[in-house]
């Protein structure tokens, strides 16, 4: 205990000797700022290490728990005690968790998108320090790979162990064990690295071949298809085995080669199945493609460190869209009919223009709706004849639920957008203008959810109902997807009362773990059973009259309780309770 004891304090103590050193403080400050933005230290609710730490241990912890009833020993034995070869039975689940830990990995990279690589506040900040600029390119180097190693232990913590636990955790051989958990190990460990290269990679290349204001406006579009492949690739990873077992094998076999199917030659070396055919070449190919995602990565970084960097001086800053582009917000002239007063159309202008060049905003909202797109996908590919869903004489659930499961995320992550204050805090020109008592930001942020909901969902799913079904499918199909998208947002906003983006953090809750369950029953309801109800009634067009009822009883519901609630919590907010004052 004492040896362990002085080892501690010594590796303490060299611990803070080199973080007082200027490589050592660098490597720090580049680590931090990946994590927390720009404003280190500022105690707020944020994107910070915690919370995204925690988010993607998350997955691998429920995914893991959930393989103990599939696998346990007691299960098994209730199947009749049949001869169980792990090492065969578990390869979907395998591939799976290789998928998983690629993703999370490359999903938290992806958050952090903006603050990879060296910015124009570390120009100003970094280069008049007595530091080399080698010294400043090692540490923001040092600080990816820190990321990059620290990304792939908390995203497979749980996995690594709770995993090869439920699957053999119950047998009397510890070689067994140990040989299935270290290919484990290394098919999920080496997946996730790969993930946090792809998007490093990605990002350099982009920032070293395209100028930099070109850069910003289009990393948003490369965000979000990179968003959807990752989704679409979780999504599929439960039918992709099966799928490469019904194709020609040659076919197999060249995909088979690709990421994240390469790394199962990995496990399967690691597992004793190295000498099985194509697994040697499997197995090959995840290594190689680690590696070639290492040395873009290291060559991008250096690319654009040596491109942009050192040219920061030279150029302007600019947002995510050209300022001409959005000069007013999208329709504009809907403000004069809908919003009573310049206040509140003013207000509107402010909400739209913030949404749509604030990146950290404008990531959300892309995020939810890439969510949306893949989840669309995957309830068309999942009808059993794809050919089947447009033959009936009504719209199939499977289309039915694409415009219920659009409007949803697009709905909710606006809704969680508004709750995030815009990064100039200036609230108070609201405070000083806008009266606590008298001005109605909830219908602001109807306004604003329904149009950036309505205008494009509503045109699509009527001209591509009209095509297949008809000008009476069409018109109802359409009315409905739009009076339940308006009683979301008004359910959404049921107890809304502050002006977004100009409000503090929320503080977390007791009950916030009951917002995302209730969200989420939310989100089976409106894309199942409302589309259940839904398809009933397009068979006749009088059962249509059906969602006036619900419809209305919910709408007065609301208007009811928020004439119910005091005085004092009608008040326009502009500071959650609990958290600093936001000016």
């Amino acid at each position: 205990m004492r040896i362990k004891s002085r080892a501690n304090r010594a590796l303490h103590r060299f611990w803070v000797q080199f973080t007082l050193t200027p490589f050592g403080c660098l490597l720090r400050l580049f680590t931090g700022r990946m994590f927390h933005g720009g404003e280190l230290g500022s105690g707020e609710l944020d994107a910070g290490m915690g919370t995204v730490l925690i988010l993607m241990a998350m997955p691998g912890l429920f995914v893991s728990l959930l393989t103990f009833e599939k696998y346990g020993h007691l299960i098994l034995w209730l199947r009749g005690g049949r001869p169980f070869d792990p090492f065969k039975a578990t390869l979907p689940d395998e591939y799976f968790f290789i998928v998983l830990s690629l993703v999370v990995s490359a999903g938290a990279a992806l958050w952090l998108w903006d603050s990879i690589f060296l910015d124009r506040r570390d120009y100003t900040n970094v280069v008049p320090l007595p530091v080399k600029l080698s010294s400043i390119f090692l540490a923001n180097l040092c600080a990816i790979l820190f990321v990059t190693a620290l990304f792939t232990s908390v995203a497979n913590a749980a996995s690594v162990v709770l995993f090869p636990i439920a699957v053999v955790g119950s047998q009397s051989s510890l070689s067994v064990f140990l040989r299935f958990a270290g290919g484990h190990f290394i098919s999920v460990l080496t997946a996730s690295v790969f993930g946090c290269f792809a998007v490093f990679g990605l990002t350099g290349l982009l920032m070293a071949l395209l100028p930099t204001p070109t850069f910003r406006r289009i990393s948003h579009l490369a965000r979000f298809l990179m968003a959807i492949v990752l989704l679409g690739l979780l999504t599929s990873s439960f039918v992709v085995p099966e799928l490469l077992s019904e194709i020609a094998i040659p076919i197999a076999q060249h995909l088979a080669l690709l990421p994240p199917f390469s790394f199962l030659g990995l496990t399967r070396t690691m597992w004793g199945s190295g000498g099985e055919p194509f697994v040697p070449e499997m197995a090959r190919s995840a290594i190689i493609a680690l590696a070639v995602g290492f040395i873009v990565t290291l060559l991008a970084y250096a690319a654009s460190f040596r491109r942009i960097f050192l040219r920061i001086p030279e150029t302007s800053e600019s947002g995510p869209f050209p300022r001409s582009q959005f000069g007013t917000a999208p329709l504009g002239w809907l403000n004069k009919v809908v919003l009573r007063g310049r206040p509140q159309q003013a207000c509107y202008q402010f909400v739209a223009r913030t949404l749509l060049r604030s990146e950290r905003h404008l990531q959300i909202f892309l995020g939810f709706l890439a969510l949306g797109l893949v989840l669309s996908a995957n309830e068309l590919s999942s009808a059993a004849d794809l050919h089947g869903i447009i033959a009936g004489k009504v719209p199939s659930i499977d289309v039915l639920s694409v415009p219920f499961v659009l409007s949803f995320c697009i709905i909710a992550g606006l809704r969680l957008a508004f709750e995030i204050p815009a990064e100039l805090r200036a609230n108070w020109v609201f405070r000083f203008w806008l009266d606590r008592d008298q001005h109605s930001a909830r219908a602001i942020a109807r306004h604003a959810l329904l149009v950036f909901a309505l205008p494009f969902l509503l045109p699509l799913c009527f001209v591509l109902t009209l095509v297949f079904w008809g000008w009476a499918i069409a018109a109802l199909h359409t009315a409905i997807v739009a009076l339940s998208t308006v009683v979301l947002a008004e359910v959404s906003l049921l107890r809304f009362r502050k002006l977004p983006f100009t409000c503090t953090y929320p503080p977390f809750k007791s009950h916030s773990g009951l917002v995302v369950v209730a969200y989420l029953f939310a989100y089976l309801f409106y894309t199942g059973y409302l589309v259940r109800i839904e398809r009933w009634s397009l068979f006749d067009p009088w059962r249509t009259i059906c969602f006036i009822p619900p419809v209305a009883a919910v709408l007065v519901g609301a208007y009811y309780y928020r004439n119910q609630m005091l005085d004092l919590d009608k008040q326009l907010l502009f500071e959650e309770a609990g958290s600093s004052t936001y000016l």
